[in-house]
């Protein structure tokens, strides 16, 4: 499973490739505007390559783009790492050891109270 800054990196690269692409400009163009080798670049693009938040601003000027239009949501990342959201009663069973009779007395008393 992908990490987060993985999938995070990824989605940013994708996103600066289409804009760049849309807009006709090279990788070579690009990095020469920015301060970057080409391979910089294409890196960046691949998600190989973190970038500084600078760089990234220094991106979005040279391709006249928000930076909110390149940064991926919670949302984004969250469905291609597969992370979820904590089981907060899971968690706290397997941290505590909690005793597999005592474990189905309370999901029985939470089942219940949900009603």
């Amino acid at each position: 499973m992908p990490s987060f800054n993985t999938v995070l990196y990824s989605i940013l690269g994708s996103k600066i490739k289409s804009i760049r692409e849309s807009l006709g400009i090279s990788q070579t163009e690009l990095s020469a505007k920015v301060g970057l080798g080409r391979s910089s670049i294409s890196n960046i693009e691949k998600g190989k390559q973190q970038p500084p938040l600078h760089i990234i601003y220094m991106i979005c000027k040279e391709l006249n783009t928000d930076i909110h239009s390149l940064l991926p949501t919670y949302n984004e990342i969250e469905s291609r790492t597969g992370l979820e959201k904590p089981n907060i009663i899971e968690q706290y069973f397997l941290e505590n050891d909690v005793d597999e009779s005592v474990r189905k007395q309370i999901e029985e008393l939470l089942k219940h109270s949900k009603k």
